[in-house]
């Protein structure tokens, strides 16, 4: 049986990016979202410049997305 993480790596309609220093580090000027796992995702999408496409209301009244 194969891992579940082998599969998520053959997706063609996401990217997975790695959590380095740089999501990190851009986490912390994310003041206006409070929910660490919505700041890792805004902050990665900010790294790769692209938008992102949520109905999490913490994220879109931030203005970051």
């Amino acid at each position: 049986k194969r891992l579940f993480l082998y599969h998520l790596l053959e997706g063609t309609n996401y990217v997975t990016y790695d959590l380095d220093i740089k999501v990190i580090l851009a986490c912390k000027n994310l003041q206006k979202i409070p929910e660490m796992h919505d700041k890792i995702i805004t902050a990665t999408a900010k790294i790769l410049n692209v938008q992102i496409i949520t109905k999490d209301e913490e994220i879109v009244k931030s203005k970051y997305a």
